[in-house]
């Protein structure tokens, strides 16, 4: 995290973008990949404190066969993606339940770095953990498509989903490196991805020689 020893590297990028064919490859190169939306689905599991307040605030609806003890991640997304307040209330109880998990992951990753893969960073201020941030995009028509194979929901609600995140046009701007993604196969994205991580190693390695040579190294 900022002002740590640890480097961090935040991914992120609209739904469909080819985040997670990133993080394997940052993965394969040694570093530690903590998945956002793998915490998010940790922090609200049956008998946490996070499905209990979204139960409260949405009722036992959202959950498989209303049985008010697992999500039912199709209901809520549907439900959340037609109604702004109730996105915004989501987002509000996710908020802190993701950042403190990511947090304590962070503090136990023990990478070559690490790789904060969330699509909605900037969002969710998981940027103010970082060190450098990685930006995917696609356009728009390949997002959908993506989506749909991959969640196997309708045009419509893929549609939804891409249209109300943060606009590519301002991730962009607010990260240090892009990428895009419209490629013919992931492979095709290796080398791009290797050339940036071993910039990385670079920029880490010049911080701790700008920490050695001002005297603030912990090195005896």
């Amino acid at each position: 995290m900022k002002g740590s020893k640890k480097w961090i590297l935040g991914l992120t990028g609209g739904i469909g973008t080819g985040k997670s064919t990133v993080s394997n490859f940052f993965r394969s190169y040694g570093c530690t990949v903590i998945s956002a939306d793998t915490v998010a689905r940790t922090v609200v599991a049956p008998g946490t404190q996070g499905i209990s307040d979204i139960v409260a605030a949405f009722g036992s609806s959202v959950t498989e066969n209303g049985d008010g003890i697992t999500l039912d991640r199709r209901a809520l997304r549907q439900l959340v993606f037609s109604d702004a307040e109730s996105l915004a209330r989501l987002n509000r109880i996710m908020y802190p339940l993701i950042m403190a998990e990511i947090k304590k992951e962070i503090h136990a990753a023990d990478g070559v770095y690490t790789v904060v893969e969330a699509p909605l960073l900037f969002e969710y201020g998981l940027d103010s953990l970082t060190n450098r941030i990685l930006c995917m995009i696609s356009d728009t028509e390949t997002q959908i498509q993506r989506t749909m194979e991959r969640d196997g929901c309708s045009r419509m609600i893929a549609k939804s989903i891409v249209e109300k995140q943060m606009p590519q046009d301002e991730r962009i701007r607010k990260s240090d490196d892009v990428i895009r993604s419209n490629m013919p196969s992931p492979e095709d994205l290796e080398p791009v991805i290797k050339k940036l991580h071993l910039k990385y190693l670079d920029i880490i390695a010049g911080m701790f020689e700008d920490e050695f040579f001002s005297g603030k190294s912990d090195r005896s």
